[in-house]
């Protein structure tokens, strides 16, 4: 059975299978299909039959493309047309015809032979252009028209985000409002046209609108739109939260606002995008505070750049809060209003203040903070005054007192005690600086009553008063034992004060006699000087300066000359003893310098120099004594070994007829000296008024190709024991320094001739600065104790500790002003820019902060009675202190003169006390660039005066008068003409022109004067300067200028430099100033190559009253170096004066005999006699430099104390 079942299974599935085949076998044979093409619109069109039900496929595909698009048609579709296809464009198709049933795909046959078909051309009418996409144009076209479009620029060509049909180009902000043509280009087809489109505001974009936020009040917003000629834009805008719409003229400050706007051309509206922004008004609180001893009321005004209306600021509220200065953050005092009072507080006490701006109850801009000081209150009461009776009759009287008690400033004596009789009757006062009196030698069994108060410069407290009694002698009984006790101390004192100097002599005898031996710890007597802020440093000057500088002086004082802990036994050996300049001056052995590389012998190493820490820079410095004859190849061995490339000394190397130094390197003359195995060699010399460069070539006979280059900067305007006269000559001298510092030199060595007192003050001033610059605060006591912890006595005499805060206080107050010349256009540019109309130029403020100088010295001479008439201007009187000194000639007589006698000599000789021996003449002896008294700028003498005024030219060997006042020779109602065509005497001068040369700006006279008892003759010459105007400063600074080179070329240049220039003017000063700041002005240019227009202007003014007074002058300096330094090929070089042909000359005293040479003479014979006339040495002697005694001037009405 089962074979029977398996074989019948069998059967069956090969029945299933033949059937199959069969039928297959007819579907194959029974399909019949056909399609035809025809040309539609934009595309092609297939109709399609068959005898059998079936889908359809279509096959279509671009001519040069491998891509096939493929179509599937349902079972009813017989006809199908396929769009948007490229007009003038082969296809290739084909149809196929897939039957219901089994699975069979049958291809179709075309009616045509060619399996291709090309497409219609393109006609503009098919091609619509609109605003589908913001932005954009688009074309609307039932072809494919993506690849025809041509756009200007390139432009890309998009799709529309809604419609893949169309074609879009993207507009730019110009297009907008203008006709936009594109260009459809057919190749295939052969044809092109154009399509052009009114583009409105419809087609823009809102986000493209770039604006720029509103920054201040009214706001205002500036849309960056397009030039259309009727577009308008509106913005509205609203708070965060709130649907209330506000116009921009509306809006209120700290607020934030959402603001839409409107773009309207014609009919058409468009909305922009969002803006969202918020003005904070920059407010400025300018306090107004009144104070009582126990109150301070608070007013101010508010002021806003970018919010000027008040308006906008009326709805401010105020948060105020004062709290003593040391107790912040104890309590919350705040109060609200737009003034504010606090009433309670505690006389003579600091608050600190702050006012908070509030804007709808939030806070806005800053906390405006600042310190109030409370009015002086009476003292308060003394609380217990404890009186005593000791030795029978003296009286103590003892109480406890705080000083925050007094309530106002302490003086020096705060307390004071007075003794009464019971009677009322006063019998001692006494004041003191501590609670603490004893009156002796009273009466004894006497009562009395003692009343003590406290006071603070302006109130007492109540006093208090205590009944004490006296008590009986006791002492009559044992008088003679007292006496014969006092004999025999007496005796023994003279005995013990024997055996003291004895030992003392002793003492003396050995080598270290003069260190100083400090008993206990040396840092025992150091005070805690807190670091000096930049903003408190005037005040705290002035304060330790005042009563001759007492504060400075018990900071100095305190401070051990040595540290004994510091041992110093190299410098003790016997071998190094002679290596010394001074036995007590010796280098710590644990910072001094090693020398490396000497013969091996003993002592070879030691050089008596010590390393120096900077600020936060160990090993910056090395102070060192000036080298002495035997130790000058040590000190070049120091210089090699830690690679040294910049010296500064600051010492000559002979004071007073004492070698502080031994000349260390070689002379002009030779160039080369060889120190041991170092050979120097002077490479070049600069010489300064206060100090020359020199430029060294070191060389290593040892070390082959070894040379190095060294700056040799030697400040030659340091007294010994003393200070320069201007803090700022040293500043400048660290700016010299530092130009020439770079990263790879090893330590600045730094030397005077004991190496620590000059040294120690430039080491000081140099770190103190960078901690100035770096921090904001100083900490020159703690500096200066490091210092003397490195080496001995460093800062030695309390006039140069002094000199470190003037120095740095100069620094702070009047910042750097100095220009070098390559810089001085591009500074002037800087000095003459303007933030704002309102706000002042760097130029305007640099003239500001001069110190005015009033009062600061006396003009008592010219004030007497007989002395008044003499001035022109009742404002400007010379100082006592530098006025010219004209001598009576009756107080010598011609007989009585010796032939070398020199004015210059006598008048540094006399003493200002006798002043009856001279007259009096407006004029002040000025300082030059080159030294002291190379100016005099003098009024133009009254008739009455003009006799003194020869006087002096001559008895000051004065060769060049420069004269800047309005004066006509032949004006006869003129009073301020001095000489005559004519020979004419005035006094004891007899004057003489012996020519006149003009010019169109000035007028140069050759003149004799001669002595008329000593029958002495010497020539001078006159500049006159016609261009000055009625204006403050000349029109054209280059005329003033030409006349100064004149001026220089003729004789007053470095040929003279010790012969003072006259200059005047009406009153001596307005004028005079000008010229004599322009003089010293061009000397440091030419000689130096930089300005300072700004100190040159405040020695100025503190020499003579009026001079630079005002903005003008100081703007005509400026624009007077612009004109003679000029930009010459990008580079600033010197102008080219005029020369001597270019100027018409006329011969005043000789036209009429010599007419024919009248254009012809320049006087030069005169100028040769002029330079041939026996002048002092041509260069000026540092001794010769008188140091003034005033300090660092703070403020204009401020007169601070010498310092010593």
């Amino acid at each position: 059975m089962a074979r029977l079942c398996a074989l019948k299974i069998l059967l069956l599935w090969a029945a299933i299978i033949g059937l199959s085949k069969c039928n297959n076998t007819l579907t194959a044979t029974a399909v019949n299909c056909s399609y035809t093409v025809t040309l539609s619109l934009s595309g092609l069109k297939f109709d399609m039959s068959n005898n059998v039900n079936g889908t359809f496929s279509l096959h279509l595909s671009e001519e040069g493309t491998t891509t096939t698009v493929k179509h599937e048609l349902d079972n009813q579709t017989t006809s199908f047309e396929i769009k948007h296809l490229k007009p003038c464009t082969e296809y290739e198709h084909t149809v196929t015809f897939r039957t219901l049933g089994p699975v069979s795909e049958v291809k179709c046959n075309l009616t045509s032979a060619d399996h291709k078909t090309r497409t219609n051309s393109l006609r503009k009418m098919e091609i619509n252009a609109e605003n589908c996409k913001p932005g954009f144009i688009c074309y609307d076209s039932n072809w494919n028209i993506t690849s025809l479009l041509s756009t200007p620029n390139s432009v890309r060509v998009e799709q529309c985000s809604s419609d893949n049909r169309t074609a879009c180009v993207r507009l730019d902000k110009t297009d907008v409002c203008t006709n936009f043509t594109s260009e459809f280009i057919s190749k295939k087809c052969n044809s092109s046209f154009t399509v052009t489109s009114t583009i409105t505001i419809d087609y823009l974009d809102p986000k493209s609108i770039t604006f720029i936020r509103p920054t201040k009040l009214p706001a205002e917003i500036k849309p960056d739109l397009p030039n259309c000629g009727h577009l308008k834009s509106v913005y509205t805008c609203s708070e965060q939260n709130l649907t209330e719409r506000k116009k921009l003229t509306d809006l209120e400050p700290f607020t934030d606002y959402t603001c839409t706007g409107q773009l309207k051309d014609d009919n058409k509206t468009l909305n922009t995008t969002d803006i969202k922004f918020r003005i904070d008004c920059d407010l400025i609180i300018t306090p107004k505070n009144t104070t009582t001893n126990t109150s301070i009321y608070l007013n101010w005004t508010t002021t806003s750049q970018n919010c000027p209306n008040n308006i906008y600021l009326q709805n401010l509220m105020y948060h105020c809060n004062c709290q003593p200065k040391n107790e912040r953050n104890h309590q919350d005092n705040w109060k609200t209003g737009k003034t504010c009072s606090f009433e309670g507080l505690q006389p003579f006490t600091e608050y600190t203040c702050e006012i908070q701006p509030n804007y709808n109850k939030q806070k806005v801009s800053k906390i405006k903070t600042f310190d109030v000081k409370t009015d002086v209150g009476v003292p308060q009461d003394i609380g217990s005054v404890k009186t005593s009776v000791h030795g029978q009759n003296t009286i103590q009287v003892k109480c406890d007192y705080k000083d925050n008690d007094f309530n106002g400033p302490k003086p020096n004596k705060p307390y004071n005690a007075t003794l009464y009789y019971k009677d009322g009757s006063k019998v001692l006062q006494e004041s003191s600086k501590i609670c603490h009196f004893e009156f002796k030698d009273l009466s004894y069994s006497t009562s009395y009553t003692v009343k003590v108060v406290a006071f603070n410069v302006r109130f007492h407290s109540n006093p208090v008063i205590n009944n004490i009694d006296t008590k009986y002698n006791d002492k009559a009984v044992i008088g003679v034992l007292v006496f014969l006790i006092i004999c025999t101390s007496v005796a023994l004192l003279l005995v013990l004060y024997k055996i003291y100097i004895l030992r003392s002599k002793t003492s003396n005898e050995r080598d270290d006699y003069l260190l100083p031996i400090l008993s206990g710890n040396d840092e025992d007597n150091l005070l805690s000087i807190e670091p000096i802020a930049a903003e408190v440093m005037l005040e705290t000057y002035k304060r330790k300066i005042a009563d001759e500088g007492r504060l400075f002086l018990a900071e100095f004082q305190s401070i051990p000359r040595i540290f004994s802990r510091h041992t110093v036994k190299e410098a003790k050996k016997t071998c190094n003893g002679p290596k010394n300049r001074y036995v007590d001056i010796l280098p710590y052995d644990y910072n001094r310098v090693h020398l490396d590389t000497g013969n091996g012998e003993a002592g070879c190493d030691y050089i008596n120099a010590s390393f120096i820490d900077g600020y936060k820079e160990p090993k910056k410095y090395i102070a060192a004594q000036g080298p002495k004859e035997e130790t000058v190849g040590d000190f070049w061995r120091m210089i090699w070994e830690q690679q040294s490339s910049i010296i500064v000394m600051v010492t000559r190397c002979e004071e007073g007829n004492r070698v502080k130094c031994a000349q260390y390197w070689p002379s002009p003359e030779r160039e080369t000296e060889i120190y041991e195995e170092f050979i120097v060699k002077l490479s070049a010399e600069d010489h300064c008024p206060d100090y020359i460069i020199r430029h060294l070539s070191l060389t290593n006979k040892r070390e082959k190709n070894s040379e190095r280059e060294v700056t040799h900067i030697q400040f030659t305007s340091w007294p010994d024991h003393g200070v320069p006269g201007e803090p700022h000559l040293l500043l400048k001298l660290r700016r010299r320094v530092n130009a020439f510092k770079n990263l790879f030199s090893g330590p600045i060595v730094v030397h005077c001739s004991a190496g620590v007192g000059r040294t120690g003050t430039y080491i000081g001033i140099d770190a103190m600065m960078e901690g100035l610059e770096a921090e904001g605060r100083v900490d020159i006591y703690g500096y200066i104790v490091k210092l003397r912890k490195q080496r001995c006595l460093m800062v030695q005499v309390e006039a140069q500790y002094i000199l470190i805060h003037q120095a740095l206080l100069e620094h702070h107050q009047f910042g750097e002003t100095e220009i070098i010349l390559p810089e001085l256009h591009s500074s002037l540019n800087t000095l003459k820019q303007r933030s704002s109309s309102n706000e002042p130029n760097l130029m305007e403020e640099e003239f500001d902060r001069i110190p005015s100088y009033k009062n600061w010295r006396t003009c008592n001479t010219g004030l007497t009675e007989d002395n008044q008439k003499l001035n022109r201007c009742s404002d400007v009187i010379p100082y006592d202190y530098n006025r010219v000194l004209v001598k009576l000639e009756e107080a010598r007589s011609q007989n009585s003169v010796p032939d070398d006698y020199d004015e210059e000599d006598e008048e540094e000789s006399s003493d200002e006390d006798d002043e009856d021996s001279t007259k009096y003449i407006n004029a002040t002896q000025l300082d030059g660039y080159w030294g002291p008294r190379a100016l005099i700028a003098a009024q133009t003498p009254l008739p009455g005066a003009m006799a003194d005024f020869w006087m002096m030219v001559y008895q000051k060997k004065t060769s060049t008068i420069v004269m800047l006042s309005d004066c006509k020779e032949d004006d006869k109602e003129s009073d301020c003409v001095y000489w005559s065509k004519d020979k004419k005497t005035f006094g004891e001068i007899e004057v003489e022109v012996m020519s006149a040369d003009a010019s169109p700006a000035f007028v140069r006279r050759s003149m004799l004067i001669r002595h008329v008892k000593r029958k002495e003759s010497r020539p001078v010459k006159q500049f006159q300067f016609l261009k000055w105007g009625d204006g403050v400063v000349p029109e054209k600074p280059q005329e003033l200028t030409d006349m100064a080179q004149r001026i220089r070329e003729g004789g007053g240049g470095k040929s003279q430099r010790n012969v003072p220039i006259v200059v005047h003017c009406d009153d001596g000063s307005t004028r005079s100033g000008v010229f004599c700041a322009l003089w010293n002005l061009l000397d440091s240019a030419e000689t130096e190559k930089l300005v300072d227009v700004f100190q040159v202007s405040k020695t100025l003014r503190k020499e003579r009253k009026a001079m630079i007074s005002s903005l003008e002058q100081y703007q005509f300096l400026y624009e007077a170096l612009e004109g003679v330094f000029p930009v010459q090929n990008g580079e600033v070089k010197a102008a080219q004066a005029p020369t001597a042909d270019s100027v018409q000359i006329v011969n005043e005293t000789h036209a009429a005999e010599q007419p024919a040479q009248a254009t012809g003479t320049t006087g030069d014979e005169q100028q040769v006699a002029a330079e041939s006339t026996p002048l002092v040495s041509a260069e000026p002697k540092d001794s010769e430099k008188e140091a003034p005694t005033e300090t660092t001037p703070l403020e204009d009405d401020t007169t601070v104390p010498p310092s010593p």
